[in-house]
């Protein structure tokens, strides 16, 4: 892995759209979250979400546009079959850990602060009543620069 590479752990309920949201809403904050990813070309993804249980991994990409389904590497919870882990944090060092990739830099996308040890570092927070706003988003991209992954500007027309 390039270490430019960064892993992003993504959670969709409280991320992606709402929590708790009904079912037209799912999603809905699928478009911000995508123009970030196609900003930052080095960010690989890995679904943390608990739908990876009820969907697998194909069904999941299927979710995304083709550009960024093509760089979600994996999910979370085929990294520890024997359900040792009980937080999204050790769901995530798990993963690394069977991945070869303990010292990869890494963000969680996530709204479920308690999954997470206190002032989690790699921890990107979203309200889960709005999910990715803008303010995440900006969070988000902060974390990327500070990591100091390459950003690609993109035009208007590449935006979409």
């Amino acid at each position: 892995m390039s270490s430019s590479v960064v892993i992003l752990f993504l959670d969709f309920d409280g991320v992606l759209h709402p929590a708790g949201c009904h079912t037209p809403r799912h999603f809905c904050e699928l478009p911000r979250f995508e123009a970030v990813m196609r900003e930052y070309p080095d960010v690989r993804i890995v679904i943390s979400s608990a739908w990876q249980r009820e969907f697998p991994l194909p069904a999941l990409r299927a979710l995304f546009s083709s550009d960024v389904a093509a760089r979600i590497i994996g999910r979370t919870l085929t990294a520890d079959p024997r359900g040792d882990a009980k937080t999204r944090h050790q769901q995530i060092w798990f993963y690394l850990g069977r991945a070869g990739a303990t010292r990869a830099r890494w963000i969680a996308l996530d709204d479920a602060e308690t999954q997470f040890p206190r002032h989690c570092p790699q921890l990107v927070l979203c309200d889960p009543t709005s999910g990715f706003d803008q303010h995440a988003a900006l969070q988000l991209i902060a974390r990327l620069s500070s990591l100091k992954v390459p950003r690609v500007e993109l035009r208007p027309s590449q935006a979409a």
